[in-house]
């Protein structure tokens, strides 16, 4: 079942009655994984997570019921079966017994489920654009199937709040929400979706004769460092002024000095990626600005991403985000081309983007004939950590497509309603794009 329970369904996102599966041609090299080709060998299923339980070779068989008193009188291998289960089942089978509840909610138990789904790849995302109707956020899940691979997790927030979402920000199963309530204020909210939990964050020096405005927020959290998450304010009152607040402290702190400069146009502060301990923000000149949480300030320089066109807009970026440890960036690889398009990968110590893959969807537009007329987008990259299993989720018109990378077929997700979400002076938009996607993971983290 996803966040929200089955009576919140009303996603946008509607499943595909008989979805097409299309294997494409693997000798035309629809996609290049540089330097080196992907392997072509089938691609095993990840053997981390799996529970190996021991059997006694003198036993010839064990029953149903044997099966079930050997967990159910070994507590320590019936947690250990638990953490394996993502957290919005785990809320469910906290009405199996009395044993299942004690254990579920057991803080440390909590703390230990939160570390151990960090380290599994996601493949649930959120889609929000605050110029979409009706203001929601969908959830769609690539595990899923049917009609439990869609769904709203906006309406039980809504049960407490009355408004209207204008900004989101995502960070491992957390939400950082700009709400504006009544058309009067604008409240900042953190959000678990899972627990149905949400706090109310006061803004800096909320009360003082003229506190600062915070434009944009994004939230760091990362579960195998910290209990505890941080937001990250952005103010332009005097220069670019940097706000953080800790869920630990309850404050906010001043960021460093404020720094002079256009970067409200130079960089996108409305999607910030928060990776390998930094708040990353991409910019126009093929650079990102990095914000270091733990020591509060700006690093110094980043590394240029080496492209081959000018950027005109937020629009020509095709997906900026963070998927299996890593920070990637995708861009066309030239001009008046939608085919072709070149994956960066930020080294860990940022010396350098390096091209990861190349992408070619010429042959996709032999199906999707409407990918060379009118474009796409790709708001979603899933990978893992070695990126031996890529896929990368294309916004046509109408619907979402999963591309496999390694495994070089296509398969269509769900039908999408409406989008008319006015980006910049570009007018209307029919995709999604990749500031209005998020990953999302089911947590049982505190807000």
């Amino acid at each position: 079942m996803l966040p929200g329970g089955k009576t919140a369904k009303t996603s946008r996102f509607k499943p595909i009655q008989n979805p097409k599966r299309i294997s494409l041609n693997s000798s035309a090299s629809p996609s290049t994984r540089l330097p080196s080709s992907p392997s072509k060998e089938p691609i095993q299923e990840n053997q981390e997570n799996v529970l190996k339980i021991p059997l006694d070779p003198s036993s010839s068989a064990i029953t149903i019921a044997d099966s079930e008193d050997l967990v159910t009188n070994n507590e320590d291998l019936l947690t250990n079966i638990l953490l394996k289960l993502p957290a919005k089942s785990l809320l469910c089978f906290r009405c199996v017994s009395r044993q299942w509840r004690t254990i579920i909610s057991d803080p440390e138990f909590r703390r230990r489920h939160i570390r151990s789904i960090r380290c599994c790849p996601t493949s649930d995302f959120l889609f929000f654009s605050p110029y979409i109707k009706p203001n929601e956020i969908d959830l769609l899940s690539l595990s899923g199937d049917g009609l439990d691979s869609v769904g709203n997790l906006s309406s039980r927030l809504r049960r407490s709040l009355e408004g209207r979402i204008i900004s989101l920000q995502a960070c491992n199963g957390l939400l950082c929400i700009q709400f504006m309530v009544n058309y009067i204020r604008i409240e900042l909210i953190v959000y678990n979706p899972t627990t149905s939990e949400h706090r109310t964050i006061p803004w800096p020096n909320e009360g003082s004769h003229s506190p600062p405005i915070v434009r944009y927020t994004s939230i760091a959290f990362d579960p195998l460092r910290s209990d505890y998450y941080k937001l990250l304010g952005v103010s332009f009152d005097c220069g670019l002024q940097f706000f953080i607040y800790s869920s630990e402290s309850g404050v906010w702190r001043v960021g460093g000095a404020a720094v002079a400069g256009t970067f409200d146009s130079d960089c996108y502060f409305d999607k910030g990626v928060f990776w390998n301990g930094d708040v990353h923000f991409m910019g126009k000149k093929f650079c990102t600005l990095c914000f270091d949480v733990e020591n509060e300030c700006l690093r110094p320089s980043m590394p240029r991403i080496p492209i081959r066109m000018e950027v005109m807009g937020k629009w020509d970026i095709k997906y900026f985000g963070e998927t299996g440890g890593n920070l990637y960036a995708i861009y066309l690889n030239r001009i008046n081309t939608a085919v072709l398009s070149d994956v960066f990968e930020l080294k860990r110590d940022y010396s350098q983007w390096v091209v990861k893959y190349r992408f070619d969807f010429s042959h996709l537009v032999t199906y999707y004939p409407e990918m060379k007329s009118c474009g796409c987008c790709t708001p979603c990259f899933i990978a893992d950590e070695e990126g031996k299993n890529a896929r990368i989720v294309i916004s046509l018109k109408g619907k979402f497509i999963l591309y496999d990378i390694n495994r070089v077929f296509v398969k269509e997700l769900v039908e999408v309603g409406p989008v008319c979400s006015n980006v910049d002076e570009r007018g209307n938009s029919k995709w999604y794009r990749w500031y209005e996607a998020y990953q999302h993971v089911g947590t049982f983290a505190s807000v």
